[in-house]
């Protein structure tokens, strides 16, 4: 049994980590910390964990933590990551893994040096559909790919966090949902290679808050993308188009659904039921799930890394480079 240690007891981990963490057999939360005791406690009391610390350090000491998930704001993730490997532990960080490439660059060192593991958290690269589709491209289901058609339509205000990092910065929406869109177009199609073209605008907010970028990925498909955090319904959708056929998949509601037309005909593949599709709207997204149940086979040496530090450094540069596409506004 792998036992965790959550670090930031906000609301992506009473959200999304809890509710994903208790369907994985094989780990359990041994302790939470924050600095705000009432959250804190809260977390603790939901996860069934014995311990809680206000301390984060306090936590990294715990001689019972074999794994740190970092849920903390942005700029904390490059540290905390680092001082939880120094301590011997296992880590899973929310995106961005650090602040910048070298900065990822560097804890993919320091963890290959300590012989420790680091997972940063993309929730929809596991998505079911998602990994369905990635071998139906593989084996040439849809011919060779042409291009991919990715929206995501994102609201805000629904999310209601505690915190407002995603607004102090003019392209926070870069940071925000780009990493989402560059790890789901990398399954069907390959790492992206450069940001041919990027506009961004106001709608809502005081900063930018849609996107349209045109991007390639190393195999030279093109890759049309938009995102906001305007939309009143949330959604992302994707359609990956071939030389014979075509995919198409909106993953945040409709996880478990593919939409394939190829040389064999048209067909839905819907692994889903009733009972899986309520337990999205009970915010259990088979991606968070998908990645705990990678995390564990990974610690237990099950699996192969299928996203590592290496990737998020190839992303953080991708995000930079977009940034210098937009124009001041």
């Amino acid at each position: 049994m792998l036992r965790l240690g959550i670090v930031g007891c906000g609301k992506v981990t009473t959200m999304f980590h809890l509710r994903a963490i208790e369907d994985v057999e094989g780990l359990e939360v041994v302790a939470v910390a924050d600095m705000d005791g009432g959250r804190m406690e809260e977390v603790r009391r939901k996860a069934g964990a014995e311990r809680g610390y206000l301390d984060y350090l306090e936590l990294l000491s715990d001689p019972d933590v074999d794994v740190v998930a970092v849920n903390t704001p942005p700029p904390f993730h490059e540290e905390m990551t680092l001082r939880g490997l120094k301590a011997g532990k296992h880590v899973l960080c929310e995106k961005p893994l650090a602040q910048s490439a070298e900065g990822c660059l560097h804890i993919g060192e320091v963890a290959r040096d300590a012989g420790l593991r680091v997972l940063p958290v993309h929730n929809y690269f596991y998505t079911p559909c998602l990994e369905r589709a990635e071998a139906m491209v593989r084996d040439g289901e849809i011919g060779d790919l042409q291009g991919v058609e990715l929206r995501f339509e994102n609201n805000l205000r629904s999310y209601g966090s505690r915190t407002d990092f995603r607004l102090r910065q003019e392209h926070g929406i870069v940071e925000d949902i780009l990493p989402h869109v560059l790890t789901v177009v990398q399954r069907v199609a390959g790492p992206v290679e450069r940001i041919e073209s990027a506009r961004g605008w106001r709608k809502s907010y005081d900063v930018v808050d849609n996107l349209s970028a045109v991007m390639t990925s190393e195999g030279g498909v093109k890759l049309d993308c938009f995102m906001n955090w305007t939309s009143l319904i949330p959604s992302l959708s994707l359609e990956v188009s071939g030389s014979g056929g075509r995919l198409r998949m909106e993953l945040m509601k409709r996880p478990y659904r593919l939409e394939v037309k190829s040389r064999a005909g048209r067909r839905v593949m819907d692994r889903g039921g009733l009972g899986k599709y309520l337990e999205i709207a009970r915010f259990k997204h088979p991606g968070f799930r998908g990645m705990y149940k990678h995390l564990v086979g990974l610690l237990e040496g099950s699996q192969e890394p299928m996203f590592t530090a290496e990737d998020e450094a190839r992303i953080l540069a991708l995000i930079e480079e977009t940034k210098g596409l937009l124009k001041p506004i």
